[in-house]
């Protein structure tokens, strides 16, 4: 069968748009693969410490890095990181073509001597110690590509007066399009900040208040993920309580995107 001109033309340019097609699918395609590989070779580096690899069953920092978005390149900032453990995971991630900045209050030193050990001899270069109060942030504006906010949401409400007032700074610091993953320790439903207040309390906070207070600040929620759930915590004692030594709290994962 002859085809005339036009109809030739056509099939051609369908050929063409298939063709351009499965090339941006298959970029894509390496570039997620790439973004895993980096993610995993980050969790399986050699120099992570035996008492790091130790809170990889109960923390799935592979999965969590994964939902969070987390890439080569990126620079991401760990909100009160304490003493590192995600800092360190999340430099070797982004690459020596990313950063990380490792926040924590100036007069808060949970977990230093960690923290000391982690950065000495310069073994994380492309982590930078930002040592500000949370309400004195001194973010570079629309610079971090992401935030995690690890275990610690709860400590804001004893770390600060102002939660609202961290939560703008954040936003300010970080680029549009910017993820921010939120995992902590579920307080029952219904109360709010009460279980976070007390710092000898059950350091925790209700989910429900956690998403209204990031939409409020100009989030959107994107995505949920039940990968850290614990159906049998009653949701009642601190995770450093005796009796939770060897259980694991029920806690909510949450990745939230500036517009």
């Amino acid at each position: 069968m002859k085809l005339n001109p036009a109809t030739t033309v056509v099939i051609a340019i369908i050929a063409s748009v298939l063709l351009v097609g499965c090339a941006v699918g298959g970029a894509r395609q390496a570039t997620e693969e790439a973004r895993l590989t980096a993610i995993r070779a980050a969790i399986e580096h050699p120099e992570r410490s035996a008492k790091d690899r130790r809170l990889d069953d109960k923390r799935r920092p592979f999965e969590i890095m994964q939902f969070a978005g987390v890439a080569p390149g990126q620079k991401v900032i760990d909100l009160f990181s304490a003493g590192g453990w995600y800092a360190e995971l999340l430099a070797r991630a982004v690459g020596p073509s990313g950063q990380v900045y490792l926040q924590n209050p100036v007069a808060v030193r949970m977990g230093a001597k960690d923290l000391e050990a982690r950065l000495a001899n310069g073994r994380l270069p492309n982590v930078v110690t930002w040592d500000r109060d949370m309400n004195d942030l001194g973010l570079p504006p629309e610079f971090f590509d992401g935030a995690m906010v690890n275990l610690v949401f709860h400590d804001f409400f004893t770390l600060s007066k102002d939660v609202d007032d961290i939560l703008a700074d954040l936003k300010a610091g970080l680029k549009p399009g910017a993820w921010v993953v939120v995992v902590d320790h579920a307080a029952p439903a219904g109360t709010g900040k009460s279980f976070a207040t007390d710092p000898a309390g059950p350091h925790r906070v209700d989910e429900a208040l956690v998403k209204s207070m990031l939409e409020t600040a100009g989030f959107r929620l994107e995505a949920e993920s039940d990968l850290l759930r614990e159906p049998s915590d009653d949701r009642q004692k601190a995770f450093f309580a005796p009796d939770m030594r060897d259980r694991t709290t029920d806690r909510f994962v949450l990745r939230f995107r500036k517009p």
